[in-house]
């Protein structure tokens, strides 16, 4: 009887350390190391059409397998792109789904530098250079416009006239030719953003666009709009690589005539 009794304790404690042994071999086998991607994410939301600075992204530990295989997974392959739709902070950031500025597959708002405007203006044979712009050149804005000046008045005296009641009844109108903007980036020819005319015969008739788009500062803007409804404008093509300032003179009928003495 006390074989069995000692038997059995020993049996018991064999089985407590089976057991034991056992439930310690399924804890190893649950801790299971995990590896993971370091994510770029929004940190905060950002809207539509916003250059991503580095302060708005962050990095995300997703496990591997778990995160876009599209996702970036470093600052540098988002930061100066321009989202096309609002990011909601912790979304991961997708390059695929960014612009950059100056792709003209994503419009002309990216071709678009910050600070500058585009402005649109109408050209024929003789002011769009006859067809032979292309999106890259360079060129001045002149503009033919009419102006007026109030007669000073030792040439009232000569003249044999008198000061007026009116301070404008005596202005004097003039033509004058004037550059409205100089050192200008033509943006698009017509409504194509390839550097091409789309002009595919030699003999065709028309120059093959009749606006160009230009980029221009807010002044240079007004200016070029001013001298478009008050006048006319033509476009000047500049040589690759000029990029000089004018400094010439307003040219109006009176100083052709100096020169032409």
């Amino acid at each position: 009887m006390r074989k069995i009794v000692i038997f059995a304790l020993i049996a018991a404690l064999c089985a407590g350390a089976l057991l034991y042994f056992y439930l310690g071999n399924l804890e190893a086998q649950k801790e299971v190391k995990v590896e993971y991607d370091n994510v770029v994410i929004a940190a905060v939301d950002i809207p539509a059409f916003t250059p991503i600075t580095s302060d708005m992204v962050t990095f995300k530990p997703i496990p591997q397998g778990y995160a876009h295989p599209l996702a970036a997974r470093t600052k540098e392959e988002v930061v100066g792109l321009v989202t096309e739709s609002a990011i909601i902070a912790g979304e991961e950031m997708l390059p695929a789904k960014l612009k950059q500025f100056g792709e003209t597959d994503s419009g002309l708002s990216y071709v678009v530098p910050e600070g500058m405007r585009a402005v649109t203006v109408s050209v024929d044979e003789v002011s769009g250079v006859a067809g032979f712009l292309q999106r890259g050149d360079y060129v001045d804005v002149i503009s033919y416009t009419s102006t007026s000046y109030e007669m000073p008045a030792t040439d009232q005296a000569q003249t044999g006239t008198t000061q007026p009641t009116d301070p404008g009844q005596n202005a004097v109108s003039q033509s004058t030719t004037l550059v409205a903007a100089q050192n200008v980036l033509v943006a698009a020819i017509g409504r194509s953003l390839s550097s091409s005319t789309g002009t595919t015969s030699e003999d065709q008739s028309t120059i093959g666009y009749n606006s160009v788009t230009l980029i221009l500062t807010t002044e240079d803007a007004m200016r070029v709009v001013q001298g478009s409804r008050s006048g006319s404008l033509i476009l000047i093509l500049r040589a690759s690589g000029d990029h000089n300032a004018n400094t010439e003179d307003p040219v109006i009928n009176d100083t052709l005539l100096i020169k032409a003495q």
